[in-house]
C-alpha cells in the first residue's frame, strides 16, 4: 500500500442532479475549460447517473484517442459508480450489478451514502458492496457520519462502527483501495448550508487516523485518504480542505453547476498555510 497522494481528490457526487446526457457532458467539458491546466493539480472525479456513465465514458476515450496529444485540453475522465448492488447479476429488477458499472467505465463506486443508508443500506449491506467492487479491482469510497451530535460524544461511536465493520472484514492488503469521505449527516442537504467547522473535522480526521493506526497499523493509517462531504461551498471549501486537514471533498449540490464546481475547486487549490 501507498501513501496518501498529495493531490486533492474532489468528487462531484451529482445524484439525480443532472438528468440528460446533454447537460451531463456539457458540464463537465465547461468545468475542464474553465479550470485550464489547474486540472492537473487535483484528481478530478464525477459521479453522474448510472445511464449517462458508458456514453461519458466513451466520448471522453474518444477525445483522447483522435485528438493531438498537444491540442487535447480534456485528461482521462475518472468516473464513480453512485451506488451498487448486494447482487452480481440474476434475477434482480432494476439493480446495477458491479460488473455492469465496470464495463460502463467507472473506476470507483461509492457505498454507504446516508442517503443510501437512509433507504436501508445496513453495515452488512456496505461490507458487502466494499467488498464487491475491491473483488473487481474498483476502488471504494466509504461514507461515514452520524446522525446528530452529543454532548457525550457517543456519535463517535456511531462513526468508528461504521469504519471497523468494514475495515475489519477487508484484507489489509487493500485497505489502500477505499478511501473513507465523512459526512455527518446533519450536514448534509441542509437548506442553510450549515457545514462543520475545520477544527471539527480536523478533531474527527484525528479520530479516524488514530483509530485506523490503533486497529489495523501505520500502513492502513497513511494509506487510506479522508475527504469531507457536507454542504461545502466555494466560500468554505478553502478552509474546510486545509484547516481540517482532509485529502479531498465529496461535493454533492454544488457540483451540479460548473461555475459553483470551479469556484470550489480554484480556492482549494490555493494552500493559505503556504502563506504564514
Amino acid at each position: 500500500m501507498s501513501t496518501v497522494s498529495s493531490k486533492p481528490l474532489i468528487i462531484a457526487n451529482w445524484k439525480a442532479g443532472t438528468l440528460s446526457y446533454k447537460e451531463a457532458e456539457s458540464k463537465i467539458l465547461q468545468t475542464y475549460k474553465d479550470l485550464g491546466t489547474s486540472s492537473s493539480k487535483l484528481e478530478l472525479v464525477f459521479a453522474p447517473s448510472a445511464t449517462h456513465t458508458h456514453t461519458l465514458s466513451q466520448v471522453f476515450s474518444k477525445h483522447l484517442k483522435h485528438s493531438k496529444p498537444r491540442r487535447n485540453p480534456y485528461p482521462k475522465l475518472n468516473l464513480a459508480a453512485q451506488n451498487i448492488s448486494v447482487h452480481e447479476g440474476g434475477s434482480h429488477t432494476g439493480e446495477l450489478p458491479v460488473l455492469t458499472m465496470k464495463d460502463a467505465g467507472v473506476s470507483y463506486v461509492i457505498v454507504g451514502h446516508s442517503e443510501c443508508r437512509d433507504a436501508g443500506d445496513t453495515n452488512a449491506i456496505v461490507i458487502t458492496k466494499t467488498k464487491l467492487a475491491i473483488d473487481n479491482k474498483l476502488k471504494v469510497v466509504l461514507c461515514v457520519g452520524e446522525r446528530e451530535r452529543d454532548a457525550g460524544v457517543q456519535y463517535l461511536k456511531v462513526v468508528e462502527e461504521q469504519i471497523l465493520s468494514v475495515f475489519s472484514y477487508i484484507d489489509k492488503k487493500d485497505h489502500g483501495m477505499i478511501t473513507i469521505a465523512y459526512e455527518p449527516i446533519w450536514a448534509v442537504n441542509n437548506k442553510d448550508n450549515v457545514s462543520l467547522d475545520a477544527h471539527g473535522l480536523h478533531s474527527m480526521v484525528v479520530f479516524i487516523r488514530r483509530l485506523l493506526l490503533e486497529k489495523f497499523g501505520e500502513e492502513t493509517s497513511k494509506s487510506v485518504r479522508v475527504l469531507y462531504g457536507g454542504s461545502v461551498t466555494p466560500e468554505n471549501a478553502q478552509d474546510v480542505l486545509w484547516n481540517g486537514e482532509v485529502q479531498g471533498l465529496l461535493i454533492g449540490r454544488a457540483s451540479w453547476t460548473p461555475e459553483s464546481f470551479t469556484s470550489i475547486i480554484k480556492s482549494v487549490l490555493i494552500n493559505p498555510k503556504k502563506n504564514i
